[in-house]
């Protein structure tokens, strides 16, 4: 053959594999939620009130993972975890006190990168605050401007959380020659990120032989809380405030979801195109409730139990992965860096500590991904070995649950001491993994970090209901005033009334609350408040169980009265099971609280009764 031919005949050959290979590389898409409790995706089947059709839609056009883990119960190492594909604490990003992202580490944006990916990034970052490492002690909140996402392999980024975003184009996709550059949009923040995620989605259609990578981090439903329409006012009016607005904003959420897949359709990409749908963390609770919901599982975000770390998670391909399964291995977010590699072409990075999920998915692979998944946030660690999950709390000894059961990490279901074999083996498994991360080991220090964690953990009914004797008293066990505490303010019993204080630079929806922990009624229960106050409106009470954390079926409803003289007001608690812990609070627009006495009977008859008349 002509050696001219030749080289035409084999240039000619490896164009085409190179176009073939570019066809094959499926776009990436991740979608990150903020503080999304597991049950509020509608497909869920947990609360007939949340209503997402085009999340459940892509449940059922690709796969729904029941037990998908994220690395922490807090957002920064959360993301750090899921944008490196390797445990957080390897790098040292613990938790939020710990930032920024070392640049050092690689993003997917950058492991992609070989593959001819270009990268863009909207929404939340908070991998570029400098933390404690790069502040004079304390916290330090500032923004690294040498962090931020083109510095860490995103050509494209509208980077921001609220009103005001530094970005590299419009959301008409004009570039900023300046970029980054700020820019300022008061509207509300779902709408303007899912735009910017559009923006991005109209540059690809412009060259649409280039694979891409997305990163969308919505801020919702994250507090601020907020009322946005036209998805607010087809909420339920009966729920509590916070409930109705979390569930605007995931609907907001909900059809971007919508919005991005059907640009995808109009650009010819739907079946190119490789998405991912999860939560950093679980929901918070309490006083802190943005209005989300982790049930059935136990904790709330902060916590390694259930409530904490598991959360929405869902993947699509469509002709790849097969539509409408159910998987009920554990993964962990871990598992989308190693799973985009693979889909791109490229080889597997030992360093990863995430799995790709393709061959079990496709049924290549018989068994489940992951032997153990492992955590460690602050004083807490854990480890997962279907169907046990070993729990170390501080210097604690080790808590062994089965956690196949909704309600598994409850004190009453505590196996440790039934099983001191597995609590040996996961034990040592979990003390072999800490002692690779930076830095090593498990913390067993007792200070007010992990007396604050024992408090979660004793107020969701995991560990008893009294302080170790080795530790100062836990934050909702502490003795108060005849049981009672406050939070975001102060008591004191003045001229025979307790009153309420808020504390100094309340900001959004926090508000102060009384608290009891020391209770222990048979349900139904009726309150009745001998109480005044300056400026009336709207209180709640709410309730937990010994088995179920604080949601909000668990909330009933009163008009706080106002004006100088004593009312009496009755409220009913709904509850059939034992009530063991109450939160009384007033709402926003409520001044100058004051309580002469407080009586709470149960179904039983037997009360238990509070006068103010006398500090105790």
């Amino acid at each position: 053959m002509h050696r001219a031919c030749f080289l035409w005949l084999s240039a000619g050959l490896i164009l085409s594999g190179a176009v073939q290979a570019a066809e094959t590389r499926p776009n990436v898409l991740l979608i990150y939620t903020d503080d999304h409790g597991w049950a509020d995706l509608g497909i869920q089947g947990v609360d007939a009130d949340i209503r997402t059709p085009h999340l459940d839609q892509l449940a059922r056009d690709g796969v729904r993972f029941t037990r998908g883990y994220v690395t922490a119960p807090q957002c920064v190492p959360s993301r750090a975890g899921v944008m490196t594909g390797r445990y957080q604490q390897r790098f040292g990003v613990e938790d939020n006190n710990h930032g920024p992202l070392p640049l050092a580490e690689k993003t997917i944006a950058e492991l992609l990168a070989p593959a001819g990916y270009l990268s863009g990034w909207v929404g939340k970052s908070h991998l570029d605050i400098a933390g404690e490492r790069q502040g004079k002690g304390g916290k330090d909140s500032r923004r690294l401007a040498d962090h931020m996402p083109h510095h860490q392999g995103f050509a494209e980024y509208f980077r921001g959380e609220l009103k005001q975003y530094h970005a590299s184009h419009d959301l008409q996709g004009r570039p900023f020659a300046d970029a980054p550059r700020v820019v300022n949009d008061d509207r509300f923040r779902v709408t303007v990120q899912t735009e910017a995620a559009l923006s991005f989605l109209d540059r690809r259609a412009a060259a649409p032989g280039q694979p891409w990578f997305l990163y969308l981090a919505w801020y919702a439903p994250h507090v601020p809380l907020e009322s946005p329409e036209p998805w607010f006012s087809q909420t339920p009016a009966h729920l509590p405030l916070p409930r109705r607005q979390a569930l605007a904003m995931i609907a907001a959420m909900d059809d971007g979801v919508g919005r991005i897949r059907e640009k995808l359709r109009e650009m010819g990409q739907a079946e190119k195109t490789l998405i991912f749908f999860i939560g950093d963390n679980g929901a918070p609770l309490g006083s802190s409730w943005d209005g989300s919901i982790n049930l059935p599982m136990v904790g709330q975000k902060g916590m390694v139990s259930e409530g904490g770390v598991r959360v929405p998670f869902l993947a699509a391909w469509p002709g790849r992965l097969p539509a409408g399964r159910v998987v009920d291995e554990p993964v962990i977010s871990l598992d989308v860096a190693a799973t985009a590699l693979a889909a791109a072409g490229l080889p597997v990075d030992p360093r990863l500590d995430g799995v790709n999920l393709l061959p079990y998915l496709t049924g290549e692979k018989p068994g489940a991904p992951h032997e153990r998944i492992y955590w460690r946030w602050g004083s807490q660690g854990a480890v997962l070995e279907m169907p046990y999950k070993l729990i170390r709390l501080g210097n604690r000894p080790p808590l062994l649950f089965d956690v196949t059961r909704p309600d598994g990490e409850a004190e009453a279901r505590n196996l440790a001491a039934k099983h001191p074999d597995i609590v040996a083996r996961l034990d040592r498994s979990l003390t072999a993994w800490a002692a690779e991360l930076q830095p090593p080991g498990l913390s067993t220090e007792v200070n007010a970090f992990s007396r604050r964690h024992e408090g979660l953990f004793t107020e969701h009914g995991i560990l008893p209901g009294a302080a170790p004797a080795a530790a100062a008293p836990t934050p909702e066990v502490e003795a108060g005033i005849q049981g009672w505490l406050c939070r975001n303010g102060t008591l004191a019993v003045k001229d025979g009334a307790l009153v309420v204080t808020p504390d100094a630079g309340l900001k959004g929806q926090a508000r102060p609350f009384l608290t009891n922990a020391r209770l222990d009624l048979a349900g139904p229960v009726t309150a009745t408040l001998r109480v005044r106050a300056g400026t009336g409106g709207p209180g709640t009470i709410t309730w937990r169980t010994k088995t179920d954390s604080f949601t909000p079926a668990q909330v009933a409803a009163f008009d706080w009265p106002a004006g100088p003289e004593w009312q009496d007001i009755t409220v009913k608690l709904p509850e059939t099971a034992r009530i063991i812990h109450l939160r009384l609070t007033p709402g926003p627009q409520v001044r100058g609280v004051e309580i002469q006495s407080i009586e709470l009977r149960g179904r039983d008859g037997k009360a238990s009764r509070f006068r103010f008349d006398a500090a105790p």
